[in-house]
């Protein structure tokens, strides 16, 4: 038996508040169940995150009910479980994959469904404040285990594990037992190497389709789905690269190599252009002690670098200058994330569980696309505040 394995395909997000990114996050996902159709899969599992919000608009709502009847026409059903982005943004709502359980989805919440002689095993994104009362996955898992009643099983689960979230306390081997054959973890963004056991079974990140947010380590190690066959006593794994994905380019500059690496940059837009009807994203940052602001933009311009010209999509600058060196404190090279999660860590210390349901509510209204619908969100569902406090 075969399936494919994909995840975090955030349906629906236009970064940057452009059209184009919006349509490279359905390219990329139509890309998955074209490869899928071609490799003549029986099913698909789909680690979480399949929406980007939990108020996905009627255009992705549509693009995903088209995404699945190109599967049912081929007769592949598609298993998915809720990730953090998509599961319902509070105790009173639901989330909206919920909708396409109508049109062949396999949605699993937290339960166990057989195909075909094996069991698919689900549990949706699970909060850190959620997780420090049931003390773990593991417990969870091992009742999921007495329910199932096939050989071989499927886990799928949308959560942080250490070491690739620094401060998570979910272990792997710890949490995750090894009767599960195949287990496939969402959330994490960067592909990893698949992790044998002893037993032979795999514990397997396979990332996302696209950025959600330029990370240097993700790019270097590009996009994949998981091809696999199984058999009871055997599971083969084959990573494919995703090949309609936008690239990304990133250049740290500073006084001393920005002519050079601008040079370098410059040398790779070409080849992409000359090789792809999708331009890149460039991303520069750096710090100057000699140049000034001035200088380097203009530099810029005359190295081409520039969003005007039509050789580059988006072009985002983060430059610390003399003027302002004074004040660095290191933040700017450090991701949103990571500078909310500090703020909340330092304010918070003693308040452990606060800071998690802050950064759990910090997540789901970043999802949303305006402040507008944020507004609405938080009129909508008082208890979300409420919920801070208890």
């Amino acid at each position: 038996m075969r399936f494919l394995h994909i995840s975090d395909t955030h349906l629906g997000y236009r970064q940057y508040g452009l059209l184009e990114r919006e349509q490279d996050f359905l390219d990329v996902f139509n890309e998955a169940i074209d490869i899928a159709i071609n490799k003549n899969v029986d099913f698909i599992i789909h680690t979480g995150d399949f929406f980007h919000t939990s108020r996905p608009s009627n255009k992705t709502i549509i693009d995903s009910i088209n995404l699945l009847k190109k599967l049912s026409d081929k007769n592949i059903s598609m298993f998915c479980i809720p990730g953090n982005h998509d599961r319902g943004n509070s105790v009173k709502d639901i989330s909206p994959l919920q909708i396409l359980e109508n049109f062949g989805l396999k949605l699993i919440n937290s339960g166990v469904k057989e195909f075909n002689g094996i069991d698919i095993i689900g549990v949706k994104y699970i909060p850190k404040t959620a997780l420090r009362k049931l003390n773990g996955l593991k417990v969870a898992l091992e009742k999921l285990l007495e329910k199932s009643k096939q050989d071989y099983k499927i886990l799928m689960l949308h959560q942080e594990f250490y070491p690739y979230f620094l401060d998570s306390k979910l272990m792997l081997d710890e949490e995750i037992p090894i009767e599960y054959n195949y287990t496939g973890i969402g959330h994490y963004h960067i592909a990893e190497e698949p992790i044998k056991r002893d037993n032979n079974s795999y514990i397997v990140h396979i990332g996302s389709t696209e950025f959600t947010a330029y990370n240097k380590n993700e790019e270097n190690k590009s996009k994949f789905v998981a091809l696999v066959d199984i058999n009871l006593d055997k599971t083969d794994i084959r990573y494919i690269e995703l090949k309609k994905r936008r690239r990304f380019l990133y250049r740290f500059l500073d006084d001393n190599n920005i002519d050079e690496e601008l040079d370098r940059l410059n040398n790779e837009i070409e080849k992409i252009n000359d090789t792809s009807d999708k331009k890149p994203i460039v991303i520069l940052k750096g710090e100057f002690k000699k140049l000034s602001q001035d200088n380097v933009l203009k530099l810029l311009k005359e190295k081409n670098i520039d969003v005007d010209n039509g050789r580059i999509l988006y072009l985002k600058n983060m430059f610390i200058f003399p003027s302002n060196s004074l004040d660095y404190k290191g933040e700017i090279f450090k991701s949103e994330d990571e500078i909310i999660k500090n703020c909340l860590t330092e304010y918070l210390k003693e308040d452990l569980e606060l800071k998690d349901k802050l950064l759990d509510l910090i997540n789901t209204l970043k999802s949303f696309d305006d402040l507008d619908t944020v507004k609405v969100y938080l009129k909508e569902n008082p208890e979300v505040i409420e919920n801070l406090i208890k």
